[in-house]
C-alpha cells in the first residue's frame, strides 16, 4: 500500500509526456491561428467601415459646392486665373475628369444668413453693386486627381482685381507653393482608384457639356490595405443645384 502510493505520487512517466505533449502543441497552435485569423477579420472588417465612411465623407462635403453651384463649367470664368494649373489649363474633359463649379463669391459662409455677394469694383461700391453695374463675382471650386489622390482647389480673384468685399472662400495652391495669402489645396483622400463624374439636363438625360447641368452625380472609389489583402469602397451621390 505504501508503494503504491510512492508510485502514484511521481505524475506522468516520460512515455505518456511524448504522448501527450503534440497533442497539446497542436490544440496550441489551432486556438494561435484561430484567434489571429479572427483578429485579421476584425482588422479587415474596421478597416473597410473607415474605408468606406471616408468615401461617403467626402461626398458630403461636397454636397454643398453642388447645391450652390451658380454653373457646372468646362474651363475657369473668364475672369479668374490660376497660376498653377495643369498644363493646358483646367478642362472637365480631363483624364482623369475634372470637376469645375462656379458658385457665388461671398463675403461669408454660404450658410450664414447674413452673407452679402461680393461684387467687382467697376464703378463705386457705394452701394456695393454699383446701382446695378458691378458685377458679381464668381469663384471656381475644382475637384481633380493627381495620381491616387483627390484634391479640392479653389480660385478666387487675382491680386489685381478691385473689388468691393473680400470674398470669404480665398484661392489655394499646391503643397509646394503654399504662401501666406494662398492656403495648401484639401487633400480630400489619397487611396483613390476611381472618380467619375455624370452631368444631367432638365429632362434627367445625360450630356457632355457641363454649363447644360442641372443635376451632377459624382462616384469614387478607394482602396487600401488591410491585414495585407486589399479593401475597397464605393460611393456616388447625385444632386440638382439650387441656384438656377
Amino acid at each position: 500500500m505504501k508503494l503504491t502510493k510512492i508510485r502514484a505520487s511521481k505524475g506522468f512517466t516520460l512515455i505518456e509526456l511524448l504522448v501527450i505533449s503534440p497533442i497539446i502543441m497542436v490544440v496550441v497552435v489551432a486556438a494561435t491561428t484561430y484567434l489571429f485569423n479572427q483578429y485579421g477579420s476584425l482588422v479587415k472588417v474596421d478597416g473597410q467601415l473607415n474605408l468606406q465612411l471616408n468615401a461617403q465623407t467626402i461626398l458630403f462635403g461636397l454636397q454643398d459646392d453642388l447645391w450652390y453651384a451658380d454653373q457646372f463649367t468646362s474651363t475657369l470664368n473668364t475672369n479668374l486665373v490660376d497660376p498653377y494649373q495643369p498644363l493646358g489649363g483646367w478642362s472637365s474633359s480631363s483624364n482623369p475628369a475634372s470637376l469645375i463649379i462656379s458658385t457665388p463669391a461671398l463675403t461669408t459662409n454660404r450658410r450664414d444668413i447674413n452673407r452679402q455677394p461680393v461684387y467687382i469694383n467697376e464703378s463705386t461700391c457705394t452701394p456695393p453693386d454699383g446701382n446695378g453695374v458691378n458685377s458679381a463675382l464668381y469663384n471656381n471650386v475644382i475637384y481633380f486627381v493627381s495620381g491616387t489622390s483627390l484634391y479640392k482647389r479653389t480660385v478666387s480673384a487675382p491680386s489685381g482685381m478691385a473689388l468691393c468685399a473680400t470674398s470669404y472662400y480665398k484661392q489655394t495652391c499646391p503643397a509646394a507653393n503654399v504662401t501666406s495669402s494662398c492656403a495648401a489645396d484639401i487633400l480630400l483622400s489619397d487611396k483613390l482608384t476611381s472618380f467619375s463624374i455624370v452631368y444631367y439636363d432638365t429632362n434627367n438625360a445625360v450630356i457632355t457639356t457641363p454649363e447644360q447641368a442641372e443635376s451632377v452625380k459624382v462616384s469614387i472609389s478607394l482602396k487600401d490595405k488591410a491585414f495585407g489583402d486589399d479593401i475597397t469602397a464605393n460611393s456616388s451621390l447625385r444632386l440638382r443645384k439650387l441656384n438656377q
